[in-house]
C-alpha cells in the first residue's frame, strides 16, 4: 500500500508543481497505466506463489521510478528530457508485460 501513497505524492507534485516539461495529457496517459497497473497487480488473482523482496521491489518500486521518470524528467540532469522520459515509458511498458505474463502465464 505504500505505493499507493508514493503514487499520490507523485500525481499531487506534478499537478502543483508541474513546469511544462510534461504534456498534461502525456502525464494523464501514464497515470492512467500505473493505475490500471496497480489494480492488476492488487486485485487480479494469480498472486506470485512465493515472497520475494525482489519480486516486490520489480514490481512495486520501478514502475512508480517509471512514473517519475515521466512526470520529472528534468530530474535526470545528464541524459536529454526526451531520453528520460523515453527510458520512463520503457520501463513502464516493461513492467506491466513482466506482470501481464507472470499472472497470466507463468504462476
Amino acid at each position: 500500500m505504500i505505493s499507493l501513497l508514493i503514487f499520490a505524492v507523485l500525481l499531487s507534485f506534478y499537478f502543483r508543481y508541474n513546469e511544462g516539461d510534461t504534456s498534461v495529457k502525456e502525464a494523464v496517459a501514464a497515470m492512467l497505466l500505473y493505475a490500471v497497473y496497480w489494480v492488476i497487480y492488487v486485485f487480479v488473482p494469480p498472486f506470485a506463489p512465493i515472497s520475494s523482496s525482489h519480486l516486490g521491489k520489480l514490481f512495486g518500486m520501478v514502475p512508480l521510478v517509471a512514473l517519475g521518470a515521466i512526470l520529472f524528467p528534468y530530474f535526470n540532469r545528464h541524459a536529454p528530457l526526451m531520453v528520460t522520459r523515453g527510458l520512463g515509458w520503457l520501463g513502464l511498458a516493461f513492467v506491466s508485460s513482466s506482470l501481464l505474463y507472470s499472472k497470466f502465464v507463468l504462476w
